[in-house]
């Protein structure tokens, strides 16, 4: 009895880290469809291929980073980076997570203005300007409770994605999947895409994993929360990317593809889904936006009711740009930025893999040769 006890403990743990990690890349732009459109969903049987490699690697990079963040007890981020890559290519991955948070802050902004603009029938750029108002006031208020939310809503979200997707699919014609050669992409080429994609989600999802040792009680625990997150997003994305096909071309000029389908097929159920992307857009933002905010402010030095007036007013011109519109020019971007630090994490874990066969006469571990160079 008791070993049960332990095992059902176990997978209570595994399945909170496997969320959280889940949380990092199951954004608004994933749940809304869009990322799988541009990233994957031009490549047809491509596409497919991608967000299988996109889920091998997104569980590789789990089982790597908290397996270290264990093994090592890592407490945040900088006690990862710095020993990763060294002090002067730390400092600039210092500043791409920085920029990364406020891009996301920006088009999660942008996806909120697009649903408030057609919910209540006014202008783009006034919905965003009510978004930002929004987002400035929860800065301004400091609402810490922000995180315990965004772990209740994604498993809700999680669940609606899957048990909508289902539902369509099942009452669908499988016979209509069709695709031309207008489909945007951000590549001409799967595999890279799928790297892209990788890569700038990695971004922010290392600097939360770096974050959980409080939740890891065992390294079985580090490595399955990992492993089973990244193959949990994969399995979601196949899903999305069948939705995808099954509703092309109806929805290659929707910024809110994902939300059309289940609206135009069930418009209860679209309701519902408007209600948790909605909220999933603003935990983004606020989330994304809490990190930016309090890297800028440790540089300037200037008071929080002050810097938060000014970052939000930039970010409304920049949210103007469209939703779509930024996710197609900024992720790749960052995604390109952050492939450094992809491979980095690919060569720690190939380390590990070395020391585990070889124990003790391994070569020395990465984090040493770096501090070594560096020194």
């Amino acid at each position: 009895m008791q070993g049960v006890v332990i095992l059902f403990g176990d997978i209570k743990d595994i399945l909170k880290v496997a969320s959280i990690y889940m949380a990092t890349v199951i954004g608004a732009g994933f749940a809304s469809g869009q990322e799988i459109m541009q990233f994957f969903s031009f490549y047809y049987e491509g596409g497919f291929y991608g967000i299988i490699l996109a889920g091998i690697l997104f569980a590789l990079i789990g089982y790597i980073v908290l397996v270290k963040v264990y093994s090592e007890r890592i407490r945040n981020y900088e006690e990862f980076l710095f020993p990763t890559v060294g002090w002067v290519i730390g400092w600039i991955m210092e500043i791409v997570v920085t920029l990364f948070m406020g891009s996301v802050l920006c088009i999660m902004v942008a996806g909120a203005g697009n649903i408030i603009s057609n919910a209540i029938s006014i202008p783009y750029r006034y919905a965003t300007l009510i978004a930002v108002i929004l987002c400035m006031i929860a800065f301004l208020t400091d609402i810490k409770g922000i995180v315990t939310l965004s772990s209740f809503v994604t498993p809700i979200l999680v669940l609606g994605i899957l048990g909508a997707g289902f539902y369509v699919i099942v009452n669908r014609d499988i016979g209509i999947f069709s695709l031309a050669s207008d489909f945007d992409s951000v590549t001409n080429n799967w595999f890279v895409s799928s790297l892209l994609y990788v890569s700038y989600n990695s971004i922010s999802g290392v600097v939360v994993m770096c974050s959980l040792l409080p939740y890891l009680k065992s390294r079985k625990i580090a490595a399955a929360g990992g492993i089973f997150g990244g193959l949990m997003l994969s399995f979601i994305a196949i899903v999305l990317n069948i939705l995808l096909y099954l509703f092309y071309p109806e929805i290659i000029s929707d910024e809110l593809p994902i939300l059309s389908i289940i609206g135009r097929h069930n418009s209860i159920l679209g309701e519902l889904y408007k209600i948790l992307l909605l909220l999933a857009m603003f935990i983004s933002a606020i989330t994304s936006g809490y990190g930016f905010i309090e890297r800028i402010g440790n540089k300037v030095k200037v008071s929080r009711k002050i810097l938060i007036p000014v970052i939000c007013g930039f970010i409304v011109p920049i949210s103007n740009v469209g939703f779509s519109e930024l996710i197609s020019s900024v992720y790749p971007l960052f995604g390109y930025m952050g492939m450094f630090m992809l491979f980095m994490i690919l060569l720690q874990g190939l380390n590990m893999l070395v020391s585990r066969l070889f124990g003790r006469g391994a070569p020395a571990s990465l984090k040493g040769a770096f501090k070594n160079r560096n020194q």
